[in-house]
């Protein structure tokens, strides 16, 4: 028989092994998703803009995000689905949760998704006796017209997107808790549309390729195929006047390589960073450094915008936007399911003149940065490890 150190040695070591194999498949993902294909947008998006994006309507912050997302579950008569990251126990996680209660109630089918791993950002309030309504009494346990699907062995999904009935979507970079509504800086579309909504739940719940004709382009990674990456490469190589991209976090070494190659065919690059991100901070200082040291004097700006953006958009040529879920981290680009929405509009487009309002606005807010970071060896160190890990 095993004696007690034995028996503690053995719980130790699987509990070790479980650690272990956790943190691999949280960092690498090794099952994986599909391959990354050569081309996601075709030539046609950055010939045609769309003649028509009055189904899409761009939510900045918190406020317009959430008021939007309670409106179109309180109008719900059939079905909501909702995928998040973090959901939280506190002021807008109970509203929502209510909301969607009271939808249930009433016959609506509801369906929760949460990716299993977010649960690490929400181990604070665990620790205070304030669990993710996804797991408490409290929240949607026993209803008969709620589902919730919380699987930690499947892909880590770090999308976030309501869908409504047949005719309504929200997508972005938006969970659900305070920091979101009323403290950070961040972007949501709505998609509002009989005809593209199916398309949206076909290729996120299912993985179907997005229709042709369709006048926006919805990329995501899954076990089809990682798009994401692919396309944000692709509508910076296509770049011929000015990207500005507005990220959380930038650490993936392709795309930072592909802004250098665009500051050289003399590209405007701005570029705005949070001066205080929850996490990365060492790997932005890192990308920044390699930014400025690499890319070609006066066509490149950094800043620094002062308050937490959690931003994940991007506009080229002042007509071309992307906005989503995926950070620009090997992680978001390679091992985590996203969503991120192409848009080529018209230069007086409503959806493409607010992005481009906001973030001139954003920029205006920011402070340019004007050389390198110092960085020390346990920053250096950091920067490796907040790149892989985040």
């Amino acid at each position: 028989m095993m004696g007690t150190p034995g028996i503690v040695f053995f719980v130790f070591g699987s509990l070790a092994l479980l650690v272990f194999t956790a943190l691999i498949q949280f960092v690498f993902n090794p099952l994986g998703l599909g391959p990354e294909p050569d081309r996601v947008l075709k030539e046609s998006f950055f010939t045609t803009p769309a003649d028509n994006l009055s189904d899409l309507e761009l939510l900045i912050d918190g406020k317009e995000a959430f008021d939007a997302a309670l409106g179109a579950i309180g109008r719900a008569g059939k079905t909501v689905f909702v995928q998040t990251f973090i959901w939280k126990d506190d002021n807008i996680g109970k509203k929502v949760v209510k909301a969607l209660i009271s939808a249930a109630d009433r016959g609506v089918k509801v369906t929760v998704k949460k990716d299993a791993l977010g649960t690490f950002f929400e181990l604070g309030d665990i620790i205070k006796g304030r669990p993710s309504p996804v797991f408490a009494n409290s929240g949607f346990k026993e209803h008969k017209n709620i589902s919730v699907k919380v699987d930690p062995l499947s892909d880590n999904d770090h999308s976030k997107y309501f869908i409504i009935d047949d005719d309504t979507v929200l997508l972005g970079g938006m969970n659900i808790a305070d920091e979101y509504h009323n403290e950070w800086h961040d972007y949501m579309v709505r998609l509002k549309s009989r005809r593209w909504e199916p398309a949206f739940a076909d290729k996120v719940l299912r993985s179907a390729p997005w229709p042709e004709g369709a006048p926006y382009v919805l990329a995501t990674n899954d076990r089809r195929a990682t798009e994401i990456r692919t396309a944000i490469l692709q509508i910076i190589d296509h770049a011929r006047q000015r990207i500005i991209l507005e990220h959380a976090y930038f650490s993936d070494s392709k795309i930072i390589s592909a802004i250098i190659r665009a500051t050289k065919r003399d590209v405007q690059v701005d570029i705005v960073l949070p001066k205080n991100p929850d996490t990365h901070l060492y790997a932005n200082m890192a990308t920044i450094n390699r930014l400025l040291e690499a890319g070609r004097t006066g066509k490149l700006n950094v800043y620094i915008f002062p308050k937490m953006t959690h931003a994940k958009v991007a506009l080229v040529d002042q007509t071309i936007a992307a906005v989503g879920s995926a950070n620009l981290t090997p992680r978001s680009m390679l091992t985590t399911r996203e969503a991120t929405l192409f848009i080529h509009g018209s230069n007086d487009d409503p959806f493409i003149k607010r992005l481009r309002g906001q973030l001139e606005a954003d920029i205006a807010l920011s402070e340019r940065v004007t050389g390198p970071f110092k960085l020390t060896i346990k920053e250096r160190l950091g920067a490796v490890a907040g790149k892989y890990i985040w």
